[in-house]
């Protein structure tokens, strides 16, 4: 997905070189020529002066669009937004349907003067779109998809990307094959998924070439999922932002960060995560963050609803569509919902590498130090623990069950795999312990002890060098 974003971008932003120049002057293909630098014959000040001419003389849809594009560039030309729109939506009007994708990526991506909208930018992809460009009926399937200036809505998406594909446009190929393989907006369908993958990947999209290496579909761990106050929810909660004294939060917290789907129906994953409040003064928060293997200080600004505002604080995530698997996200805001010593909330990333947001994403946290001493009940789960942590090979799950329920132990890494399984069968209620030997590498570990409908948790280390 990250990827693809990036080739629609690089695509848009490609001052010239996808429009169809049948019936164009002579003079409007050298003023093109010209301004991608192909001829040197002339100034890019001359070109742009023979676009306009075309653009108003002749009502050439082409020139208007290069026009813009020059002006949100700045080539041959002082940058000026204002102008830049205006030629943008007028080739649009005359028969470029093109020049929308243009501007839409101009708004989504902040480019040429704008501030970034993702309402203006959708509107654009939408109005092209309806006019029957490919490109844009992309572009706006995509927004769809994720819900950036829209409703997230994956049907909507999906009737799009169907138009695209009729066209072999190898991106909407490539989204309707991730749409079935992950049964989003349809029903899961793997041979189907297949299928418009391999049309993409033999048309030489690399996204779908990588994507059908892929064992698994993003969100394979939903069969996993529960349903819980003390799990990972199968879908997205909702949160509502509640805090009755800031001053409160001070001290270590430790639980786990979930990530779903654009929709939030789906858990695509788990991460430990550890947070240090030292001090809150006059609204302002510091402390720092530590998620999978990134130590992040932070400042934020923590309202009286509940909202912390970071004003500092980045991180870098694995990414399964980027290449490399590294993102850097900026930290935007933190909806929390504090009630005694845990913390639920909805974490909100910012990724700086695609000018967008990351997926939705709920945390769950229980403080163990309260004001830099331990606090009363000596622990972050007191109701489970594992001995000796760091391990070895093996190590001592010990946990306490309310009720009768069927056991399972599980096993997570820092980037929300599972990476070991076993079912424990139906164990009455009380206190167990169970030895575990889990065949994996060295790291830190979420162990999750899943009993009937309800989850325990722990951060576990695996130390093959361990004394």
């Amino acid at each position: 997905m990250r990827l693809l974003l990036a080739v629609a971008t690089m695509f848009s932003a490609a001052l010239y070189a996808h429009a169809d120049s049948t019936g164009l002057t002579e003079e409007v293909e050298h003023a093109v020529r010209v301004l991608k630098g192909i001829d040197t014959d002339r100034t890019k000040v001359w070109a742009v002066d023979a676009l306009r001419d075309a653009a108003e003389n002749d009502s050439s849809a082409y020139a208007m669009n290069v026009l813009g594009l020059a002006y949100m560039a700045g080539a041959g030309v002082e940058q000026d937004s204002t102008l830049a729109v205006t030629w943008l939506e007028k080739a649009g009007q005359y028969g470029f349907c093109d020049a929308y994708c243009n501007l839409g990526m101009m708004y989504k991506d902040g480019k040429g003067g704008v501030r970034q909208n993702f309402r203006k930018a959708y509107d654009a992809f939408m109005k092209g779109a309806e006019k029957g460009s490919v490109i844009c009926k992309y572009d706006a399937g995509f927004m769809l998809y994720k819900g950036l200036g829209c409703r997230q809505d994956y049907g909507r998406a999906i009737s799009l990307f169907e138009d695209g594909a009729e066209a072999d446009y190898t991106p909407s190929l490539y989204m309707l094959g991730l749409c079935y393989r992950n049964g989003y907006g349809v029903e899961q369908d793997t041979a189907r998924a297949g299928s418009y993958l391999r049309r993409s990947a033999t048309l030489s999209f690399r996204p779908a070439m990588e994507e059908l290496l892929r064992p698994n579909p993003e969100n394979y761990l939903r069969e996993y999922a529960v349903e819980s106050e003390s799990a990972a929810p199968e879908s997205m909660p909702d949160v509502s932002s509640e805090v009755n004294d800031i001053s409160l939060l001070c001290g270590k917290y430790s639980g786990f960060l979930a990530m779903y789907d654009w929709s939030g129906q789906f858990l695509l994953g788990e991460k430990p995560v550890t947070m240090t409040i030292k001090a809150v003064k006059g609204g302002v928060v510091c402390g720092t963050l530590v998620l999978a293997s990134d130590t992040v200080p932070f400042n934020a600004v923590m309202s009286e609803d509940g909202r912390m505002r970071f004003s500092s604080g980045s991180v870098r995530l694995a990414e399964r569509y980027t290449v490399g698997g590294k993102v850097n996200y900026r930290m935007d805001e933190a909806v929390l919902d504090v009630w005694r010593d845990r913390i639920a909330g909805r974490l909100s990333l910012y990724s700086m590498n695609l000018k967008e947001p990351e997926r939705p994403m709920y945390m769950e946290l229980s403080r163990s130090i309260l004001d830099g001493t331990e606090g009363d009940d000596g622990g972050i789960y007191t109701h489970i623990t594992a001995t000796p942590n760091p391990f070895r090979h093996d190590f001592t799950a010990a946990f306490e069950l309310t009720e009768q329920s069927e056991v399972q132990v599980r096993i997570f890494d820092k980037q929300g795999i599972m990476v070991y399984r076993r079912s424990l069968g139906m164990m009455t209620a009380g206190s167990h312990t169970v030895n575990v030997y889990p065949d994996i590498n060295d790291g830190t570990y979420v162990l999750n002890i899943k009993a009937g409908r309800h989850v325990l948790r722990t951060i576990i280390v695996k130390n093959g060098g361990a004394q």
